[in-house]
């Protein structure tokens, strides 16, 4: 599964966000977009899972438009970790889960135990039977992701997975993410979890992406001064040398 974006411009409300931007993830890669709150990134995201329309470019996901696939094709495809989550809604986290069978023939048998799987893997086994509206922030956050898991698409969306998220659990979810082996694109705010589980990353500033490649060279003290306007230092030989003197 490939995700292509070609010279893709989006507007929200009338209002252009997002300028020309160029962005691949390449079967079984995790690629994160990252940049400066307002810079566009949960807007280019939308683009992609269709729910704004590009004002100008193409979306492909492996050479279909994905604004002219069927919904339920689209569906099949990708699967979406969204950052707004309603906080009212009156259903089970089991009956959340099983929505990511939605685009698929039903199979009571099957899709129960693949949203069984998709809720273990997220350490949530226990809480099947709870209503979501009474969940933590962070538990919140991993149903969805469960529920994503049990689309069983080869495409993952994932608009800042660790928002409301404690330090364990950010780092098991983005190293299960990483395991599932499939391409996935990540918006995160965390450049140091950003650097540590990317194949590669994508930078936005003011609308544009300003540079992409692989995380130890996109992310320079100079760049990083310049689009989020501090200074940064990079600790990766020196960490690495502590380690080696402490084994």
């Amino acid at each position: 599964m490939k995700l292509d974006l070609r010279n893709v411009s989006v507007a929200a409300d009338g209002t252009p966000i997002v300028h020309e931007a160029d962005l691949l993830v390449a079967d079984g890669e995790f690629v994160t977009l990252v940049g400066p709150n307002g810079c566009g990134k949960s807007t280019l995201l939308r683009a992609i899972y269709r729910a704004l329309r590009p004002t100008a470019g193409l979306i492909t996901v492996d050479g279909d438009d994905v604004h002219r696939l069927p919904a339920r094709q689209a569906a099949q495809r990708t699967a979406v970790v969204a950052q707004e989550t309603p906080a009212d809604l009156d259903f089970t986290v089991s009956e959340i889960v099983r929505m990511g069978r939605t685009p698929y023939r039903a199979d009571a048998r099957a899709d129960e135990e693949l949203c069984a799987r998709a809720l273990d893997r997220v350490g949530l086994s226990g809480a099947a039977g709870r209503i979501f509206a009474t969940l933590s922030g962070g538990e919140k956050q991993r149903v969805l992701l469960a529920r994503a898991l049990a689309q069983q698409t080869r495409l993952l969306l994932l608009d800042e997975p660790t928002s409301h998220l404690d330090i364990r659990h950010q780092l098991e979810i983005l190293h299960l993410v990483r395991e599932l082996g499939i391409a996935t694109l990540a918006v995160l705010h965390d450049l140091n979890q950003a650097t540590a589980f990317s194949d590669r990353l994508y930078v936005m500033s003011a609308g544009r992406i300003v540079a992409g490649g692989p995380p130890e060279q996109v992310l320079t003290p100079d760049l990083i001064s310049q689009v989020y306007g501090v200074r940064a230092v990079h600790r990766t030989q020196l960490v690495f040398e502590r380690l080696k003197e402490e084994q």
